[in-house]
């Protein structure tokens, strides 16, 4: 059964998850410009994936969302159009990475969901086992 929140603890865990989207766009971003040199232009987006994946399952949705806009942002804006200019293509890479990113926030957002509810039961039952043995 849930219960329902208060409006401070909802703005608590905004600003949570907004401190972990800033830190994982920032790792992401620190680790694309360390792999610049070996990657060139290829995949400005690949680590921004992999940080959505993880705002997913560690915060859900609404940090994974976080993590996929500003990830596409700063991306864009460093390695794709870095003197203001997109080249050809550069708009389409975007949404390919946001077209990819959405279905993997959902299903880090499904997994985080049920394996809270499997702890749950898990939970649920080792109480049970716990009392019956006393």
């Amino acid at each position: 059964m849930a219960t329902r929140k208060r409006p401070g603890q909802i703005a608590v865990q905004a600003l949570i998850s907004i401190v972990v989207a800033a830190i994982l766009v920032g790792l992401a971003t620190m680790a694309r410009m360390a792999l610049g040199p070996k990657l060139g232009a290829l995949s400005p987006f690949m680590l921004y994936v992999a940080a959505v994946l993880i705002a997913g399952l560690v915060r859900g949705p609404f940090c994974g969302a976080l993590v996929m806009l500003a990830g596409g942002g700063v991306g864009f804006a460093l390695f794709l159009a870095p003197n203001g200019v997109a080249p050809p293509g550069s708009v389409a890479a975007l949404m390919i990475f946001l077209a990819v990113s959405a279905p993997v926030l959902v299903t880090a957002n499904e997994l985080r969901v049920q394996l809270g509810r499997a702890m749950a039961r898990l939970t649920a039952a080792v109480e049970r086992n716990g009392r019956i043995a006393s």
